[in-house]
């Protein structure tokens, strides 16, 4: 039942001043001035009974009460809606394309193998490392987003860079892409094709004469 303070109804707008989300209390000020009124959890309505009212948030509501005892009801955003996104049509960003053209590297890296293989025969066992690192490296790079996710332990970042260095870096870039899994550490990215290029290097300083000019005196 409402109490006659409550019949003292008034809708306003104004900005969320505070808000506690322990205690989910807070206060709200009216744009016409006065005394901040009162702002509880369960007199939030539409977008704000799924998230947190943020400090300086424009805001309507019902001024109930007078006094010591008014606070603010039925109170809803006035910040725009989030832009929808339809069905199947995934917004589309820079990083979105720049993760996807990191992934060409991988068949670039083949086709050279290919390319020292016709001229300089390869060892078996050089092909085969490759390829079981990378799917191995490829699983790690999945177990470890799972772990991540549980709060479970983790596989230390040396390790995944040691596995890497070896030559399971193809299988580490896949990793990071399809399990969207330390792409936003950019020193774990900037290692990350540090390590390709050593391996790479290496590569060619073992199994062709084609760097050989550089270590010559």
């Amino acid at each position: 039942m409402r109490t006659p303070a409550d019949r003292l109804e008034t809708w306003a707008e104004g900005r969320v001043q505070q808000w506690d989300a322990a205690k989910g209390l807070g206060f709200v000020q009216s744009e016409r001035g006065g005394e901040r009124l009162l702002l509880r959890r369960a007199d939030l309505t539409g977008r704000l009974r799924t998230r947190q009212p943020q400090h300086g948030e424009p805001v309507r509501f019902l001024s109930l009460g007078q006094g010591a005892q008014r606070r603010a009801a039925r109170v809803s955003t006035l910040l725009p809606p989030p832009a929808a996104v339809k069905p199947g049509n995934k917004p589309v960003t820079r990083r979105t394309h720049a993760a996807s053209s990191r992934l060409l590297v991988v068949p670039a890296f083949a086709l050279l193998l290919g390319l020292i293989h016709l001229n300089w025969p390869l060892p078996r066992f050089v092909t085969v490392m490759y390829g079981a690192l990378s799917m191995a490296l490829f699983i790690v790079y999945g177990l470890d987003k799972w772990a991540a996710r549980r709060g479970q332990s983790r596989v230390s970042e040396f390790a995944l860079h040691a596995l890497a260095l070896l030559g399971g870096w193809p299988g580490a870039l896949l990793g990071q892409h399809v399990f969207r899994h330390k792409v936003a550490q950019p020193r774990f990215l900037r290692i990350t094709w540090a390590v390709v290029v050593l391996n790479i290097s290496l590569l060619l300083v073992v199994c062709t004469p084609l760097l050989s000019p550089l270590f010559r005196r």
